[in-house]
């Protein structure tokens, strides 16, 4: 401040001084505050002109560009904005606080209103704000101060491009991390990158491949694609293919290719797509040889031999040779399994087979069909007989002896041959007709082979026939059963009578069950047959003991009748049926064949009979092949001499001295002994010096039926024919 004085300064005292300079100050404060409303107000003029030359620019501009003002009202609003934000400028320009639009979060606002004001603020940054939908947006942002304080913000929409990076990123994610291995190849085939697990799957590494023309895939693919690509390939091609790995082994690869073209339809690249399959090929294989080979001697079975069969005879058809099928199986397996255990068994089947294999030539076959049976195949003949000489030597190597856990032990084999094409033209029908003549080459006498005969499928044609009628006569009452009594020789009393099986045949009359039991062994029939037997022998005695008739009875079980699951059970219910039939009255007599099937199940049924109060009687004795051993080891009661040792007894010293041992034997355990098959008095004299006290044969009465049994015995007991 400036004070004059018209007259010389007067003297001023300290309050006067003071007072002054208090004066002074005030003053300064005033002009101060003048300056700035000036200035404030050229700012203003300024930021308002500047705006307005921007604005109709700005407003068209393609890019995001607003404004706002110290007190965070919108002051401009492009049509950019508007499109992404959905808002127009009128709707914002009238809104108190347009921010928290955007920026719901205060947290937002305020980091919003924080770069407002940073020196940097006007360097582009990331920020999420929303739009009118609700929706995030991802947007760059850099803020341009005015001079009076207003803020232009000028910022990018980034969601689309940045959703693109994130595709992007994931994408490359997929293929860094992606299981099955991946290779990209330009137009020309030339690798431009692969995957970690292409090196993995493949063995070779990025730098050993890229660049390079890949030629993994050359000639390893069925049907594989066409390499390097072009226009004509198919845009996608998928199948197996077999490589070779770097380190020199074969890998299975599931392989896939697909074709990238531009919009002219010209090939850019090639994406080939790895899908290491060897584990599965292995299981595969491992599962084939399951299916298609025997665990046990590994060789093929039965399926794998019909399809080696089906191409033998193809290729015989071109080349205009025959196929030779033989069937083989082992005689005296059964024994040895039963004595030596399954382990033993076992091990000769191994034994067998390497035997077997080892005789024929890389292009015939051996197969283990089931059981003991094997199957042989020999192909390029040009006649039959020259299979000959490999069958002489296969008969001749399982003729040797083998060597069973510290046992030796033969068997022999019986082979029936049959020939493509001269016997049959499918191969079913091919081995179907080797295995009947296997079973002739046993009724021969076992341990030989024997060619297939158009009268061998004759007779397998009528037993079908057979078959079928005798299920037609059993539906409508044609069997009956005849009764052939049992005769005590020192009392000459009759002690019992076996029920024999009749058929009734209407056309060829009264048959016996040899002319017709053959054609249901081993069939539901033979079950069937057996259990109608026992019903009608038990209402038969109980007939008899309704008029006061105590007679025993027998009947006979085969095999296959004792052996079926359901034998005892029904048993038991048809005894339980005909409770008036006392069960001790009652005899089962089973085959001495039966001896060579399960000897510890058949063993277990007879028990069970016994148990019931059955007698046991083991028939035909001598006839086949019962062991001392196995005899002792069955509960058998009666032993009865098969008739063959019977008719020649006067004229046969070993027929004699047959007896004689039988006798000895059945008194040594504690059994009866029946002799059959004696036709006349003489015989039975004979029999009783050699100590057999039971008989029954034609010489004492041919089988009669039940009603002609009262008047048979009062007839015999009047005139006792053997006194």
């Amino acid at each position: 401040m400036l004070l004059e004085f018209d007259k010389p300064v007067p003297e001023l005292n300290t309050q006067a001084r003071n007072q002054l300079a208090l004066l002074a100050e005030h003053g300064a404060l005033l002009w101060r505050e003048q300056e700035l409303d000036i200035r404030q107000h050229d700012l203003n003029l300024t930021s308002g002109r500047l705006l307005n030359r921007l604005k109709v620019l700005f407003l068209h501009a393609p890019i995001l560009i607003n404004g706002f003002n110290t007190q965070g009202r919108c002051i401009l609003w492009n049509q950019e904005c508007e499109r992404v934000f959905g808002w127009c400028f009128a709707e914002l320009e009238q809104h108190e606080a347009p921010i928290s639009l955007f920026y719901p979060d205060p947290e937002e606002q305020q980091q919003l209103w924080h770069t407002f004001r940073e020196v940097h603020g006007s360097e582009f940054r990331e920020w999420h704000p929303v739009n009118r939908q609700g929706e995030r947006l991802t947007t760059l942002w850099a803020n341009i101060m005015l001079p009076n304080g207003d803020m232009i913000c000028v910022g990018h929409d980034i969601t689309e491009q940045r959703a693109f990076e994130v595709q992007q990123q994931l994408a490359a994610s997929v293929f860094e991390a992606s299981y099955d291995g991946i290779m990209l190849t330009d137009a020309d085939n030339r690798v431009i990158k692969v995957n970690p697990s292409f090196t993995r799957i493949t063995g070779y590494t990025a730098e050993q491949v890229t660049g390079r023309v890949s030629t993994l895939f050359e000639h390893q693919c069925e049907e594989r694609p066409a390499l390097p690509g072009n226009t004509q390939d198919p845009a996608h091609w998928q199948g197996e293919c077999v490589i070779c790995h770097r380190d020199g082994t074969e890998r299975n690869l599931l392989l896939s290719k697909s074709v990238i073209k531009d919009a002219q339809d010209v090939v850019q690249n090639h994406v080939f797509l790895l899908t290491d399959i060897s584990h599965i090929k292995q299981h595969e294989a491992e599962l084939r040889q399951q299916a298609l080979y025997d665990s046990l001697t590994r060789i093929p079975n039965r399926q794998l031999f019909s399809e080696l069969l089906e191409r033998a005879m193809a290729a015989a058809q071109r080349n205009s040779t025959m196929v030779a099928v033989c069937y083989l199986d082992l005689d005296g397996f059964k024994q040895i399994n039963d004595t030596l255990g399954h382990a033993a068994g076992d091990r000769l089947l191994v034994e067998v087979a390497e035997r077997m294999t080892l005789l024929v030539r890389s292009c015939d076959a051996v197969a283990r069909l089931g059981g003991d049976e094997f199957a042989l195949m020999i192909t390029g003949l040009h006649h039959a007989l020259e299979c000959t000489d490999i069958l002489e030597r296969m008969l001749s190597a399982v003729n040797e002896p083998f060597h069973l856990h510290g046992h030796q032990v033969r068997v022999s084999a019986s082979i029936g041959i049959a020939v493509y094409p001269e016997d049959a033209s499918h191969s079913e029908h091919l081995l179907g007709h080797a295995d009947k003549a296997m079973y002739e080459a046993k009724k021969q006498g076992k341990g030989r082979y024997v060619f297939f005969e158009p009268m061998l499928h004759l007779e397998d044609q009528q037993r079908h026939r057979l078959y079928a009628e005798l299920l037609h006569a059993l539906r409508n009452n044609e069997f009956l059963l005849h009764y052939q009594p049992k005769i005590d020789l020192f009392s000459r009393t009759m002690t019992g009578l076996e029920a024999l099986l009749r058929w009734q045949h209407p056309a060829r009359g009264l048959l016996t069950p040899a002319e017709f039991l053959p054609a249901v062994l081993d069939s539901d029939l033979e079950f069937e047959l057996g259990q109608w037997v026992i019903r009608h022998l038990l209402e038969q005695m109980t007939l008899w003991q309704q008029a006061g008739r105590d007679y025993q009875a027998s009947f006979n079980a085969s095999a296959g009748q004792l052996l079926h699951p359901d034998f005892c059970s029904n048993l038991e219910h048809l005894l339980n049926l005909y409770a008036a039939v006392p069960p001790q009255r009652l005899e089962l007599e089973f085959q001495e064949g039966a001896v060579r099937n399960d000897l510890p199940a058949l063993s277990a049924v007879l028990n069970h009979c016994r148990r019931l109060g059955l007698t046991i009687s083991l028939d035909n004795f001598g006839a086949e092949h019962a062991s001392l051993v196995s005899l002792n080891r069955l509960p058998v009661d009666v032993i009865k001499i098969d008739r063959r040792f019977i008719t020649d007894l006067l004229t046969n010293p070993t027929d004699v001295s047959m007896v004689e041992g039988v006798v000895q034997l059945a008194a040594a355990l504690q059994m009866l002994v029946v002799a059959e098959g004696m036709e006349a008095p003489e015989l039975g004299t004979r029999l009783q010096q050699l100590g057999c006290h039971y008989v029954q044969g034609y010489g004492i009465s041919y089988p009669m039926p039940a009603g002609a049994i009262d008047e048979w015995l009062a007839e015999w007991n009047q005139h006792r024919p053997l006194q």
